[in-house]
């Protein structure tokens, strides 16, 4: 439901939190819709609480900057899109029972039917015309109608009683070169579909197949919009070798925590036999508040995991379940309550999401979502 933000108070009790930038996330939005034309729909997903940058601040930049539509899988999350006064359409990728389409109606949730049961509950529910998405599977296996009943499916639904129509989309997501041609293939094979559906006189307003990884090889379809995720949050859906994130900017600014404890450690032998002092070369350690609980990964043996303090990068020499302590080095400059960088940019350094999630043996959206719920978050350029 997105992460509160909280007062320097409530700072002094647990100093670390997480900075986004909402700018960033505007200029993302422009030129996706740059790159589709100015005619192409965006549905913009903000599964996973905006992908873990807190599905409000980004519904309430996406709807401000005028997307035809906002999707989501999570029902809390679009409850909380509903309740801040947001009132774009919200599209709902799945995650429902039957049983539970009434209150998708009752909070003007589009619904996505993917078979006959869910399609049954909508039309008993709807008490007027409600506009539904069918989602067809052109190739994922995941969810979706199949292909090859996906015409017989589509025509029927369209006929039941209190279902309206508004679009139809797939699902084709890809990282590397095969996968790029599948998908390709599976686009071809879902715009035959569509162009047989219009041929037979069905009015189907949104059709959508492409989304990130389409768009960062630069290939467009024949469908009327775009549905964005990981390029909206400057995420990279593909390979390096395969696209550049460029000029996708990353809305994650920085992770940061404030020195609770430093440490000070006369050069005992005793003192390297175990715990964090193994591998510690300074005299000094320096500890904040971002351990396991908080969404940090104990990096991977051997990786050179460090934080960034006044433009230093100093060593991670252990994480537990609510602590981080790193190695102050020959560094005297530090004191309580001097903040630490994390992820991020500090002086003339910067620690990015990609060398975080190598160190944790790992990948930028998995970084994102252990982080997810567990930092209070800031948002940067709001206005």
């Amino acid at each position: 439901m997105g992460n509160p933000s909280f007062t320097e108070n409530q700072r002094a009790t647990h100093p670390a939190w997480m900075e986004f930038d909402l700018g960033a996330l505007s200029a993302n939005y422009a030129e996706l819709q740059r790159r589709a034309g100015p005619d192409v729909k965006v549905i913009a997903s903000l599964k996973a609480n905006a992908y873990g940058h807190g599905i409000v601040a980004a519904a309430k930049t996406l709807s401000a900057l005028g997307t035809y539509a906002l999707s989501t899988g999570s029902f809390r999350d679009a409850v909380a899109v509903r309740d801040a006064g947001i009132t774009t359409p919200i599209l709902m990728f799945g995650g429902n029972l039957p049983t539970g389409i009434a209150d998708y109606l009752r909070h003007d949730l589009m619904p996505t039917i993917y078979n006959k049961e869910t399609a049954e509950a909508v039309s008993r529910a709807a008490t007027k015309p409600m506009r539904v998405f069918i989602k067809v599977d052109a190739g994922m296996g995941r969810l979706g109608i199949a292909l090859p009943d996906a015409e017989a499916f589509i025509q029927h639904i369209a006929t039941l009683p209190n279902i309206m129509l508004e679009g139809v989309y797939t699902h084709l997501s890809f990282d590397d070169a095969p996968g790029q041609e599948w998908s390709k293939q599976g686009i071809a094979r879902f715009n035959a579909l569509m162009a047989r559906l219009r041929a037979s006189a069905l009015d189907i307003p949104v059709t959508q197949a492409v989304a990130s990884s389409n768009l960062m090889v630069g290939h467009m379809d024949e469908s009327n919009a775009i549905c964005p995720g990981h390029l909206l949050y400057g995420l990279p859906s593909v390979t390096p070798g395969l696209a550049s994130i460029q000029p996708f900017q990353p809305m994650l600014h920085a992770v940061r925590a404030q020195i609770i404890h430093i440490g000070e450690f006369a050069n005992d032998p005793a003192l390297k036999g175990g715990g964090y002092h193994v591998n510690r070369r300074g005299q000094r350690t320096g500890v904040v508040p971002l351990g396991l609980y908080d969404g940090y990964r104990k990096p991977r043996m051997g990786a050179p995991a460090t934080v960034l303090l006044k433009g230093r990068r100093l060593p991670v020499l252990g994480v537990s379940l609510e602590h981080l302590t790193f190695d102050l080095l020959d560094f005297e400059g530090a004191a309580i309550g001097d903040t630490v960088t994390v992820l991020g940019s500090d002086g003339d350094d910067k620690i990015t999401i990609a060398e975080l999630a190598d160190w944790q043996s790992s990948r930028a959206l998995d970084v994102l979502m252990n982080f997810d719920g567990r930092l209070p978050h800031q948002y940067l350029n709001e206005s």
